[in-house]
């Protein structure tokens, strides 16, 4: 019976790491290695890879036979805690139905079920310090990858042409979205780098690396907020001011008072750090998008179906094909229209009043802090790029992973449960009062 628990939970170990793995990218990377395809953008990016189709289908599957096995969707909690999250998911799933491209909109709503699912099955089936130290790892492994190929084969791993020639992308098909991804990974690492952890200190310097060769000013912006965001609220952990909801509310409304006046002045931040005011010309992308967001303004085109709609025409011939907007929010207005976008706004939301609560409950004060911290950085971030819900990005399924929540036991849990009911009352009572004193330290935040 031990042997075949173990042998379950390595299976379930080894999906959890394919996908991982697929939605890091590194499956798409070796697998379009060698693969020179004559399509343009457009048509690549409308017909999609049967690699990852296959890989999308698998980890939207078994997450979904899991799920049904252990009769999760019975649960009147599951809907509760996870009820702004649900409603957007309908959201996408009525635009099919008025979508000028029908088709291609199912194919992508299947795609980003895909994605919210398998966030589901990790949520469900890991604590959040082991998810914060395999994702922020196996971003760092990524990274090693990139560096690697970097040395070997310098064509793959760098940007040749245009004015970001030279810039490091390693893995990922676009650098900016490689430097963000690592930037948030080293934000994941933080309360394991604070433990030095070597694991953990090696994986970050693979990511910061990875960033320093991309030349990304975003990233480097995104490890300085949330390095800085983590230590303010860990040092009001350590104070044990996040046990008095008053007084940690009171801090939080100092640090937003904060990141407003920032926000204020981000014209002259942008400038100190060498970006173009206008975010790479990405005021004027969203000026061309607007008459279109204006003629669907409250239902939108349909998910995914801008792209593919007659009226996109007019912006391809003079832009040419970008494939989104450059911004979650204009894209959603693009996909759903206003009331999709109330639905991105309330999971947004709801996704940070959950990690703010479990700090103040202090339920893995620090852990949560990293996790709070990383949804307002794509509260942010997913202003000036397509993040949320991208069932493309990497930070998408860690937003998947930290949004959901589930009541439920780890099998360890219960396991360990069984075995202490085998066990003498008076042996047990031993191991009760070290179980006891194990929780009391986990508890303490510092």
């Amino acid at each position: 019976m031990n042997t075949f628990q173990v042998r379950l939970t390595t299976l379930r170990d080894m999906f959890t790491l394919f996908g991982v793995l697929f939605y890091m990218q590194v499956i798409s990377f070796f697998s379009s290695l060698g693969n020179a395809s004559s399509l343009d953008d457009a048509q690549r990016d409308l017909e999609g890879n049967v690699v990852n189709q296959v890989c999308g289908l698998i980890t939207l599957l078994v997450p979904l036979f899991f799920f049904i096995r252990h009769k999760v969707f019975l649960s009147k909690s599951f809907y509760r805690q996870n009820a702004f999250l649900l409603l957007f998911v309908l959201c996408v799933a009525a635009s099919i139905s008025w979508s000028q491209d029908p088709v291609l909109s199912l194919k992508r709503f299947v795609a980003l079920m895909s994605v919210v699912f398998f966030g589901g099955y990790v949520a469900y089936n890991y604590s959040l310090e082991k998810i914060s130290f395999m994702l922020g790892c196996t971003l760092g492994v990524a990274a090693l990858i990139g560096l690697i190929c970097a040395l070997i084969l310098p064509d793959i791993a760098f940007i040749s042409g245009g004015i970001r020639d030279g810039a490091f992308k390693g893995i990922f098909p676009e650098k900016n979205a490689g430097a963000r991804i690592n930037a948030i990974a080293i934000v994941l690492l933080l309360p394991m780098i604070r433990r030095h952890n070597p694991w953990a200190i090696f994986s970050a310097l693979c990511s910061l690396v990875a960033i320093g060769l991309a030349q990304s000013a975003t990233g480097l912006a995104l490890i300085c907020a949330g390095s800085a965001s983590y230590w303010y609220f860990l040092t009001m952990i350590r104070l044990r001011i996040n046990r008095s909801l008053l007084a940690f509310f009171a801090t939080t409304v100092l640090y937003l008072l904060i990141c407003l006046f920032l926000y204020g002045n981000y014209t002259l931040l942008l400038e100190m750090v060498g970006r173009d005011p206008s975010l790479t010309d990405r005021l004027q992308i969203w000026e061309l998008l607007a008459p279109f967001i204006d003629a669907e303004f409250v239902r939108g085109y349909g998910f995914g179906a801008f792209w593919s709609s007659p009226d996109a025409d007019a912006f391809i011939t003079r832009w040419g094909y970008i494939g989104n907007a450059h911004s979650g929010y204009m894209e959603t207005l693009l996909n759903g229209g206003v009331v999709q976008l109330t639905a991105l706004g309330l999971m947004l939301a709801e996704a940070l009043v959950k990690q703010y609560r479990a700090v103040t409950a202090g339920q893995s004060a620090q852990y949560r802090a990293s996790a709070l911290v990383i949804i307002g950085l794509f509260i942010v971030t997913n202003y000036v790029a397509y993040v949320i819900p991208n069932y493309r990005s990497a930070e998408f399924l860690v937003f998947c992973i930290l949004a959901l929540s589930f009541r439920h036991h780890h099998a360890g849990r219960s396991v360990a449960r069984r075995s202490a009911e085998l066990q003498p009352k008076a042996q047990r009572s031993v191991y009760s009062g070290a179980s006891a004193r194990v929780v009391a330290k986990e508890k303490d935040p510092c």
